[in-house]
């Protein structure tokens, strides 16, 4: 096969040199370079390639060792390469399948000293050493340009890989002085979040593990951009700094407008940037009114409410528009407008936090059945709590409680007892057909205190349930149903009308002896 390889290596001697060439060109630092066409000519020295296929179409493929284990395709017509772990942007396991068919006419060690003899001679200063905001933006966008092409259902570990790769890139490139380390290293987590919140949505993995592991991911990298604020709003500012802060101002903004994926994200850290970072009014105000210019009805983006609302809260200025219909495009930034509605709920705002808060009302049932039971729960218990700190009617509450579904069963059934609403406890839970369990832990105690006979209905149901079981273990939980009933009619003063209920139920089950000894052992005969 290696002979066919050879073969294969003479037919297409043209298009491999002309690729060969093209590696020279690949959009990355030097460095990088260096480092791939090292490690390429340490896999083809040490013979790790496995030819798996190749043929007179032009079309070869090797195996590299690891796991999980990358291959690499070369397709010498078009010409095109592409490795299954880092896509099609160009890594050490294409370069190495290019070494491998070059080395087949002519001498890899020789082609390899050139380069290193014209890079030395050519080779300009690094751009990350030119300390101005548009020769940084070109080397991040370089170095996150060799992120993979990995569309909506993507192994999380070509994102790991990736990534992990572009930290070791961002950490050479840094610069020496300490005073610069914190500003390089925000614009280096701003491209990184980028890069990978575009690659990758969150809901495109079909593994439950991978969907955490990057979720972990992007904690990260938000981290890592909150630890760099925070050592730059604490630190004298440079003066030479100066274009950098000018750059952010328009940087952030662009990112959170052009963010497609996990946008919540991108408005919290943009909320963090203009809260620690720029913090002179002049700023602000001047990023207000960029925002306000950038209005035009239908067609604005759906953050743009909401920077709007974030810059007029930290500018003293009344926020406008609260009152606004969520519409449907924006409803991802649903769990965004409840941060806004409790930040302003919180600085002494309640008006314009319930105006906002009304206006999210008519999307509660559709934002809740866009995600998982794990948010919708996180969702009702902050629903709930702006509902009390907002001072809403009673009837608004309970609509706002009742859209969020089973989600907001505890919430409710707390509002529904704090108002002294028993009756409509009970139907609330008679109406969803609510376990035992459920019923207990959502303030069962209180209603046998303050409402012990609606507490008895309720709880027959169960008793009969487990009854129609027809087990001794069962019956051993209608007994313990049963006692629960037997202490709130005492409560209520029906012992009368508890003592008919034991006699008709033991003449309708009298030929079910276990469940007999079962209430005898309880004490529920005598």
């Amino acid at each position: 096969m290696m002979d066919q390889l050879t073969e294969v290596a003479d037919i297409y001697r043209t298009e491999i040199i002309e690729a060969m060439e093209q590696q020279k060109k690949l959009p990355v630092t030097h460095d990088v370079r260096e480092r791939r066409f090292r490690q390429a000519a340490m896999m083809v020295r040490n013979d790790w390639l496995r030819l798996l296929q190749s043929d007179q179409t032009g079309i070869v493929r090797f195996s590299f060792p690891g796991f999980p284990q990358p291959e690499a395709e070369i397709r010498l017509y078009n010409p095109r390469a592409a490795c299954s772990v880092h896509g099609d942007k160009g890594c050490e396991h294409t370069t190495a399948a290019y070494f491998a068919l070059y080395q087949r006419f002519a001498s890899l060690s020789d082609w390899l000293a050139e380069w290193r003899h014209s890079a030395t001679q050519s080779a300009a200063p690094s751009r990350a050493a030119e300390k101005t905001p548009e020769a940084w933006r070109e080397v991040f966008g370089q170095l996150t340009g060799t992120f993979p092409s990995i569309g909506e259902n993507v192994p999380f570990h070509m994102i790991s890989s990736a990534v992990t790769l572009y930290r070791q890139q961002v950490r050479e490139a840094e610069p020496l002085e300490q005073e610069w380390k914190p500003m390089f290293r925000l614009y280096a987590g701003l491209f990184g979040l980028s890069a990978v919140t575009a690659g990758a949505p969150a809901g495109g993995f079909s593994i439950g593990y991978d969907r955490w592991q990057y979720g972990r991911l992007l904690d990260s990298l938000t981290d890592g951009i909150r630890e760099e604020l925070k050592l730059l709003s604490t630190s004298r500012r440079l003066f030479a700094a100066d274009p950098f802060y000018q750059d952010l101002e328009d940087f952030i903004r662009t990112l959170v407008l052009s963010a497609e994926n996990v946008q919540g994200r991108w408005l919290s850290v943009y909320r963090e940037m203009w809260e620690s970072l720029f913090n002179s009014a002049p700023a602000r105000q001047r990023e207000l009114e960029t925002l306000r210019r950038m209005k035009d009805g239908d067609k604005e983006p759906p953050a743009l409410r909401l920077m709007t609302a974030y810059l007029e809260m930290l500018s003293g200025v009344t926020a406008t528009e609260l009152d606004a219909p969520l519409t449907d495009n924006s409803l991802p930034l649903f769990p965004s407008y409840l941060d806004l509605a409790s930040t302003l709920a919180e600085n002494g705002h309640p008006d314009e936090a319930r105006n906002l808060l009304m206006s999210l009302v008519p999307q509660i049932g559709n934002y809740m059945e866009s995600v998982s039971f794990l948010d919708q729960r996180t969702a009702a218990g902050r629903l709930a709590d702006l509902c009390r700190d907002t001072d809403v009617p009673d009837e608004t509450a309970a609509d706002i409680l009742f859209r969020c579904g089973s989600a907001a069963e505890a919430e409710y059934a707390e509002f529904l007892l704090s108002r002294g609403h028993y009756r409509e406890w009970a139907a609330y839970h008679h109406l969803n057909r609510s376990s035992l369990e459920r019923i207990e832990r959502t303030g069962l105690k209180t209603m046998i205190d303050e409402a012990p006979m609606e507490a008895v209905f309720l709880l027959n149901v169960h008793v009969e349930e487990q009854i129609a079981q027809k087990s001794r273990q069962n019956y051993r939980e209608a007994v313990r149903i049963m006692k629960k009933m037997k202490r709130a009619a005492k409560k209520a003063g029906r012992t009368e009308w508890w003592t008919g209920y034991v006699d008709a139920l033991r003449r309708r089950h009298q030929r079910l002896r276990a469940l007999m000894e079962e209430l005898e052992k309880g004490g529920l005969l005598s």
